[in-house]
């Protein structure tokens, strides 16, 4: 079976979708290996076509038009044809349409698409976004055999979830983490050192994008809400790590500087995901401020509880649904800088219900988010070859 997944952004690109979409295809691989299965999506560099593992190719393909992460595709149309079945991630601007058209001239090519998000944004670029899924978000769901979607609490309060007639062809297919790789390990003393951290003072901990494409990760938010922590509490009360990317990444470490938190956060970048795991043991509260429904699951929540951690996290469709509060985090008011910051002193003002809540976290990663469980990918594509 060929299998294609359209992606509009994959790693090197720093994001949630990328990272979602390369578990899900290793995944995938290591369940069914007769599968050829290969991952499209817009180039980041030089590099066309670039093997990062023996279980599937990424083809980073030229664009005949790129704007942000829209793109349409070069070379697209061969592809297709060759496909059995392509899986497209939604939301991918320009693509979509051009996957929509694919579809009537090759029906014979199934499409899978995954609903990762609704897309919102302010100005122009907003109304845009409302035109184009007015044009093609319905065309395009009704032309597939088979929607996935990440959480059903998502999907129910989704633009496509509102859609009639797509019940039937919806399935459940949630975001995993990798337990062995994530899992909670001792402070690395030296690593906090080389991070000018202080040793004894609670870090909290924000992992995302800093472009303007993750404006939605609420990273503003996170910084006022410690600046009122550090004026009630303390400068030594909590200290922060921020990890990410981005062109928008001076901006906050100015409003950070201009809040007065120049000496309690850092920010350290982009970080590999093998080193990611040590960064994340070295925090004690890992945060998800998320301003609105951009934010759909949060794999970033995945690695922070398998790394036994407890998490805030914003009460937004989808979200609140990984972690399970009270047990092993809290929900926030999404863009409510006073909630977070008297939950974030709640917490850690109380040693015992920190270590309470970070073994939840763990449990609840092993329990419902391991990706050792099997693939529920190979049966759904499956299910669809079969059909006439």
């Amino acid at each position: 079976m060929k299998i294609v997944h359209l992606v509009c952004t994959f790693p090197p690109y720093q994001g949630g979708m990328g990272n979602s979409v390369k578990e899900m295809v290793e995944r995938l691989a290591l369940a069914d290996p007769s599968a050829d299965i290969t991952i499209v999506c817009p180039d980041y560099g030089p590099q066309e076509v670039a093997l990062l593992s023996d279980l599937y190719l990424v083809r980073y393909s030229h664009s005949w038009l790129r704007f942000g992460n829209a793109a349409i595709i070069k070379g697209l149309e061969k592809i297709w044809q060759s496909a059995d079945i392509v899986h497209l991630h939604y939301p991918f601007y320009g693509t979509d349409a051009l996957a929509w058209h694919l579809k009537k001239k090759y029906p014979h090519t199934r499409l899978v698409i995954h609903y990762h998000m609704d897309s919102r944004a302010g100005g122009w670029k907003g109304w845009i976004f409302k035109i184009w899924q007015k044009l093609f978000l319905k065309r395009l769901l009704t032309q597939a055999e088979a929607i996935t979607c990440a959480s059903l609490d998502y999907w129910r309060h989704s633009s496509a979830g509102r859609i009639n007639g797509l019940d039937d062809k919806l399935f459940i297919v949630p975001f995993t983490v990798d337990t062995n790789l994530f899992q909670p390990r001792p402070k690395d003393q030296e690593l906090l050192k080389g991070y000018g951290l202080k040793s004894g003072v609670p870090i909290i901990l924000i992992v995302g994008g800093l472009d303007r494409a993750h404006y939605f990760k609420g990273v503003p938010v996170l910084l006022s809400a410690l600046a009122k922590v550090k004026t009630t509490a303390g400068a030594d009360y909590c200290q922060g790590i921020i990890v990410g990317e981005g062109n928008l990444r001076d901006k906050y470490y100015k409003m950070a500087q201009t809040l007065g938190l120049a000496q309690d956060i850092v920010f350290i970048g982009k970080v590999e995901q093998n080193k990611l795991p040590a960064i994340y043991n070295l925090a004690d509260l890992f945060v998800l401020p998320s301003i609105n429904s951009c934010e759909a699951f949060g794999l970033v929540l995945l690695e922070a509880m398998a790394s036994g951690l407890p998490c805030l996290a914003s009460n937004l469709p989808g979200v609140r649904q990984v972690i399970d509060p009270p047990h092993n985090g809290l929900l926030i008011e999404p863009n409510n800088v006073d909630d977070l910051a008297d939950k974030i002193h709640q917490l850690l003002a109380d040693d015992l219900t920190l270590k309470r809540m970070a073994q939840a976290s763990r449990q609840r990663a092993i329990e419902y988010f391991s990706s050792s469980a099997p693939s529920s990918l190979v049966k759904i594509y499956h299910k669809i070859m079969e059909q006439q």
